[in-house]
């Protein structure tokens, strides 16, 4: 049994030492490749850099060199052919090879001539990441023959970086690729994170929170819904672009097709902010007015809803209509005579709050007086006329009220008021209404 063991020990002993020849036959082809390509990479960089210190124009012809040196030098680092103490240099030539293009795009730009804004982007990744490997893989050496100044030197050119992201995300949703976009945006929000080397001397020209808000609204425009979730917590902070971040959350869930996930963001919403939210309130107000009608009448989504708004801010103007007007539907006119008189509190020139305030009274006139010739009894008869008189009186006052909020629209007004006044009475006045007709 032991001769056997020793046999399969030997066995793979001879398994493995082949296994290891093979391997460094293996590893030296790539080491023979890997300097080949890193020859014609370096060799390109350098004829163009020539051209860069002579001051001569970069050509469509050198960019499309430089994306080929760019091909040799991903082959020899991707290719694992690379000794460790080659990689820093082989990190510079990719990096050179990203910086001439980049540098010339710029210089475009600067000029206001066309490039290729989807080429920006790519590039710019290209060449700080490669920056990034070059710092990572070259060891510091210092003295005058040192390359400690050349390495800060790299360290400030990855830390500018960060801003260029930022105008990479604009050019690729300008072309429509909103997913390139968002990428470039959360590159540049987490800048210092992805290239660490630079976290303390990074600093971005507008913050985070502005940031997130460009790519909420881009990820909108792209219609990537659940990007836009992700960023809206970040966007909304961006105080200057705070109210349109929050129509468009809600706008989207309606894009979505869910105006229930609509309604209970908008819900929480307005429940937060009231005082800051009265668009929303209203719209959320219609929508429950429409829930309610398709419901029947046993439906009461909106009372409850509006009332939570008035315990958490009493003088918000559309809840109080919203109120009122759920009442005077109901035809529960007292109480939303009560409801409307408020609104005329919390807002002084309100036209529809003083008009529906003397609705509310002319509406219990006409109901009265409808009954009027069904009672036998004169005397009550009388008393019912007498009633019904009485509160057409009671609403001119409103009506009045609501003539001044609305002095030059007499087709508002001006009919309820001629009525009033022929009922109890006040014929002058009701002529005067007669010509305002």
């Amino acid at each position: 049994m032991k001769k056997i063991i020793l046999s399969m020990a030997l066995l793979l002993s001879v398994g493995t030492i082949m296994g290891q020849a093979v391997d460094k036959a293996a590893l030296k082809l790539l080491q023979k490749e890997a300097k080949a390509q890193m020859a014609e990479a370096l060799k390109i960089n350098e004829a163009i850099t020539a051209k860069i210190n002579e001051k001569t124009p970069l050509t469509d012809q050198d960019i499309a060199d430089c994306k080929k040196g760019l091909t040799y030098i991903h082959k020899a680092i991707k290719g694992g052919g690379i000794a460790e103490n080659k990689l820093g240099e082989a990190y510079k030539i990719n990096a050179d090879l990203a910086q001439h293009p980049f540098n010339n795009m710029l210089n475009k730009a600067v000029n206001k001539e066309p490039f290729d804004t989807a080429y920006f982007y790519t590039n710019l990744k290209e060449m700080t990441d490669a920056i990034q490997g070059e710092l990572q893989h070259t060891k510091v050496t210092k003295g005058e023959t040192g390359n400690e100044n050349y390495l800060k030197g790299k360290t400030f050119n990855l830390a500018q970086c960060g801003d260029y992201f930022i105008y990479a995300a604009q050019f690729m949703s300008e072309i429509g690729k909103y997913d390139k976009a968002l990428e470039a945006f959360e590159t540049a929000m987490n800048y210092t994170k992805i290239y660490p080397e630079v976290a303390d001397k990074a600093k971005l020209r507008i913050p985070n929170e502005q940031i997130a808000y460009y790519a909420f609204h881009t990820a909108h425009e792209g219609k990537l819904y659940d990007k836009m979730d992700e960023l809206y917590d970040q966007a909304v902070q961006f105080a200057e672009g705070s109210l349109g971040t929050k129509q468009v959350k809600a706008s989207s869930y309606l894009e979505r097709g869910d105006s229930t996930a609509w309604a209970g963001y908008v819900r929480d919403l307005t429940l937060q902010e009231p005082s800051t939210s009265t668009d929303f309130i209203q719209m959320l107000i219609s929508y429950y007015l429409k829930k309610d009608k398709e419901a029947g009448p046993d439906s009461n989504l909106m009372l409850p809803y509006v009332d939570e708004i008035l315990a958490k801010d009493p003088n918000i103007y559309i809840a109080q209509y919203g109120k009122a007007f759920k009442f005077f539907e109901a035809e529960k006119y007292d109480e939303a005579f009560e409801a409307y008189k408020r609104c005329t509190e919390i807002q002084e020139d309100s036209y529809d709050s003083w008009y529906q305030c003397g609705l509310c009274k002319y509406r219990q006139a006409l109901a009265l007086n409808s009954t009027v010739s069904t009672i036998k009894n004169q005397t009550e008869a009388k008393k019912a006329l007498e009633k019904t008189k009485s509160i057409f009186g009671e609403a001119i006052p409103f009506f009045e009220k609501a003539r001044e909020c609305a002095p030059d629209e007499p087709q508002k007004w001006a009919f309820e008021l001629r009525q009033c006044y022929s009922v109890t009475g006040q014929a002058a006045k009701a002529a005067e209404m007669d010509k305002l007709l």
